[in-house]
């Protein structure tokens, strides 16, 4: 097979949806030889900031020299982005290779398409001997495809509201599903701060004698400055570390760097607070709050819900107060795109409504009415791509063109954006 008739299969594979439950993937690992048993695993669950707290998981490894994985979803600019191994993705080579090796397997089980990635990832990792494997659950956790593993640490960025018709439809739910990772001993660190949801994780820990930290209580991360280059913090728990260098930005990511922190010295490797502090300022997620240009002011950010857009709001509020906004936005119609453009609605100038190539995509003149009853000043266009080209053609040089709403749409409007 070639790599792009291998990328056409497994997305093929998203015909057969989503069908929760361990039983399938077991069955095809244990025909694999189970090659997730015997990694060193960090397991990572949470509405949102899973990937940024994993990216930054993964750099701190990898400067205290650990041959690290790491499997992240979606992904932004090429399918071969979700296998990470030491900084560098899969080649397309070796995942033609893997998906060979797996396939009859895969097909005999009937794997759905995360399942099918999700054992392509253990089996890829194994044959190349990995020190450390930073999982990021794909939906939940109780049932998700990654819950096949026994890790070193689970870890539970926040709880919010997403994916409500099948996690659940109150915070208390959503934890019990986030939850499911946990193990019987193993240790768990959270920067949950939801009363509701930090109630049902702890007596689940409790329940299985799994060790709990939880960030404002174990453990802290505290901001002390920052611009649209980077921020540094302060982390005490296990150890104090003063004036940490992160180059993600917002309020949240320092959160999310004091949770990878505390999971990283938790796990007592000898990791130094040099390689720390290296890791951290080397961490990148691209699409969280990321700069594409200046002159007029390009961001991209995939805040897709409404915890999410709040992160986002709140960032918009320390980094760039009192600068309207030119949005170019595409919702998924399972997500809340009112509330998502009410909480961003004070900054925002005007809304460029598209809708990213998918089929779950709002429709964009759909999008626009629910701006424009929100009193926002909107208008629909036929792609991501073209919502772009005219939001930068409109701008000022000190306007701000903000890209969110999903990360379907940042990763379209990347490419829209190279192009100009």
């Amino acid at each position: 097979m070639k790599y792009s008739q291998v990328v056409d299969y497994i997305h093929g594979l998203g015909r057969f949806g989503s069908r929760p439950g361990l039983s399938r993937i077991s069955a095809a690992l244990a025909h694999l030889g189970n090659p997730h048993e015997g990694l060193n695993v960090v397991h990572v669950a949470g509405t949102n900031g899973k990937g940024s707290t994993c990216s930054m998981m993964a750099s701190i490894f990898r400067a205290a020299g650990l041959h690290t994985g790491l499997y992240t979803s979606p992904y932004l600019d090429s399918f071969t982005n979700r296998f990470g191994l030491d900084g560098q993705d899969i080649t397309p080579d070796e995942l033609v290779a893997v998906v060979e090796d797996i396939r009859p397997v895969a097909e005999r089980e009937g794997l759905t398409q995360f399942e099918f990635i999700t054992a392509l990832a253990f089996y890829y990792y194994k044959s190349r001997q990995i020190d450390m494997l930073v999982l990021e659950v794909g939906l939940g956790g109780r049932l998700d495809a990654t819950n096949v593993v026994t890790p070193l640490v689970s870890a539970i960025t926040n709880i919010g509201f997403d994916h409500m018709e099948i996690l659940g439809n109150t915070l208390g739910k959503i934890a019990y599903e986030k939850a499911g990772i946990i193990k019987p001993g193993v240790p768990v660190v959270t920067s949950v701060d939801a009363l509701e949801a930090l109630h049902v994780i702890a007596g689940i820990a409790q329940a299985k004698s799994a060790p709990l930290r939880v960030w404002g209580k174990d453990f802290y991360s505290r901001p002390i400055s920052g611009d649209l280059n980077s921020q540094t913090f302060d982390y005490s728990g296990w150890v104090n570390l003063g004036s940490l260098e992160l180059k993600l930005l917002g309020p949240h990511q320092v959160v999310n760097a004091g949770l990878a922190v505390d999971v990283a010295l938790g796990l007592q490797l000898s990791i130094t607070a040099g390689q720390i502090r290296q890791g951290l300022r080397e961490a990148l997620w691209p699409g969280r709050f990321e700069i594409m240009r200046t002159c007029p002011w390009v961001i991209m950010d995939g805040a897709h819900n409404s915890h999410g857009a709040l992160a986002l709001s709140r960032t918009l509020d320390a980094l760039l107060p009192n600068r309207k906004i030119r949005l170019v936005t595409g919702i998924l119609s399972d997500k809340e795109p009112a509330e998502l453009l009410r909480l961003l609605k004070p900054h925002v100038l005007q809304v460029y409504a598209c809708a990213p190539s998918i089929p779950r995509a709002t429709n964009a003149t759909e999008l626009a009415s629910i701006a424009s009853e929100l009193g926002l000043a909107a208008a629909p266009y036929e792609s991501v791509a073209i919502a772009l080209q005219t939001a930068v053609r409109d701008a000022s040089p000190e306007d701000v063109v903000l890209v969110a709403g999903s990360l379907y749409t940042v990763s379209e409007a990347r490419v829209g954006l190279a192009a100009l």
